[in-house]
C-alpha cells in the first residue's frame, strides 16, 4: 500500500463531492544526512537561506493546514480546507496557477499587471502580520474574476528568524520568481520593490537593505562562475540580490 501511495502526483486536480477540487499529497521525509548537511552549510550561509523548518511529510501537510486557517482567520485569500485525512490535504480549487497564466499570456502591459497583483498580495499578507514563506509564482493562482490566492504554506522562516527578516526574505523570493517575465530585470524588479514599499504600513527597508548586503558575496560568487544565466532560479535569484543591494 505504500507503494501504491508514493506513486501517486504529490499534487493532482480531482473532483470532491460534485466540485473541483486539489488533492495534496505529502513530500517523502527528508534524509537525516541532508538534513544534518543543511545544518552544516548553515554556518556559512546568510540566515535568509537557512532551513526554514519544513521536513516533509505528513506533519508538513498538518503544518500548512494550519496556517491556511491563519491565513483565512486574517482575510487573507487562500482555498477551503475540504477535508484533512492521514494522508493528504484536499483543497477547493482556486483558479490557475499565475505563472502558467503569465506564461500563456504574450502581452507586456498585462504581465505588470499581474506581477503587481502578486506583489500587492504579498504585502496584503505582511501588512496582516504574517509572512508567506515560500511566495513564488507558481504558488499562487488567479480566478476568473482576476482575484489571487496563495498556496502552498508549508515552510515558515518565523522558526529561524525574525517576523520582520522572513517578510524581507519573502519580497527576495517573490522578485525572483518575478525575474523569468521581465526583459529588463534591474528597472522591472526595482519598480516592483517600489510598488511594494510605497504605502505600506510595513516598514521593512532596513531588513531589505541587510539582506542584500548579506547575499552580496553569493552574487559576486554567481558572477564569477558565469552561471547566471544556468536557470531561472539562479538568475531570479542574482537578480533580485541585486536589486535589494541597490535599494
Amino acid at each position: 500500500m505504500d507503494l501504491e501511495r508514493a506513486s501517486l502526483p504529490r499534487v493532482e486536480k480531482i473532483s470532491f463531492k460534485g466540485e473541483p477540487a486539489w488533492i495534496k499529497r505529502p513530500e517523502p521525509e527528508r534524509k537525516d544526512s541532508l538534513v544534518l548537511l543543511h545544518k552544516a552549510l548553515e554556518y556559512v550561509l546568510p540566515q535568509v537561506l537557512h532551513r526554514t523548518g519544513a521536513s516533509g511529510g505528513i506533519e508538513a501537510i498538518k503544518d500548512e493546514a494550519v496556517r491556511l486557517k491563519i491565513f483565512e482567520a486574517a482575510s487573507l485569500p487562500v482555498p477551503k480546507i475540504l477535508a484533512l485525512t492521514d494522508d493528504a490535504l484536499i483543497l477547493s480549487s482556486t483558479g490557475n496557477q499565475l505563472r502558467k497564466t503569465l506564461r500563456d499570456n504574450q502581452n507586456k502591459p498585462e504581465h505588470v499587471a499581474l506581477l503587481r497583483l502578486a506583489m500587492e498580495g504579498l504585502k496584503s499578507i505582511h501588512e496582516a502580520g504574517l509572512c508567506h514563506g515560500r511566495p513564488f509564482l507558481k504558488d499562487m493562482t488567479v480566478d476568473a474574476n482576476g482575484k489571487l490566492y496563495f498556496l502552498d504554506l508549508e515552510e515558515d522562516p518565523r522558526a529561524k528568524m525574525s517576523l520582520q527578516d522572513a517578510q524581507a526574505r519573502d519580497v527576495w523570493l517573490l522578485l525572483a520568481s518575478c525575474t523569468e517575465f521581465c526583459s529588463d530585470p534591474l528597472h522591472e524588479l526595482a519598480a516592483l520593490l517600489k510598488y511594494y514599499t510605497s504605502n505600506s504600513s510595513t516598514d521593512i527597508v532596513s531588513n531589505l537593505r541587510a539582506l542584500g548586503k548579506g547575499l552580496r558575496p553569493f552574487r559576486f560568487i554567481i558572477s564569477a562562475l558565469h552561471i547566471k544565466n544556468l536557470s531561472q532560479d539562479i538568475t531570479g535569484a542574482y537578480w533580485s540580490a541585486k536589486i535589494l543591494e541597490r535599494f
